[in-house]
């Protein structure tokens, strides 16, 4: 009697690990591509923050680059993806764009 129990708890358990719903998960700068298509050199720092909205990362030991970042957990294949976007200004004028969103 208890093992048959048993047996039916286990298989209980096993069956229901399909039902688990596991959500995707965004977090960080997600910027439409057709606004990305409009950053280029020689913009302002302040027409890229209202094109872009504001960087994930400003770092107080390279005031002159802006870190943008875009990281997506997907529950039901659990994988993630990392984008990284670092912009370089000189005198609050972007000059350098490397990394892709």
């Amino acid at each position: 009697m208890q093992i048959s129990r048993l047996l039916c708890t286990i298989f209980a358990i096993v069956a229901l690990q399909g039902c688990v719903y596991r959500m995707d998960i965004p977090q960080g700068n997600q910027i439409n591509p057709e606004k990305l298509a409009q950053l280029k050199t020689g913009m302002t720092r302040s027409q890229v923050e209202f094109l872009l909205g504001s960087a994930a990362i400003n770092d107080r030991h390279h005031a002159n680059q802006a870190h943008y970042v875009y990281y997506k957990y997907e529950g039901k294949v659990q994988t993630s993806t990392v984008k990284s976007m670092i912009l370089t200004y000189e005198n609050d004028i972007l000059i350098d764009i490397k990394g892709e969103l």
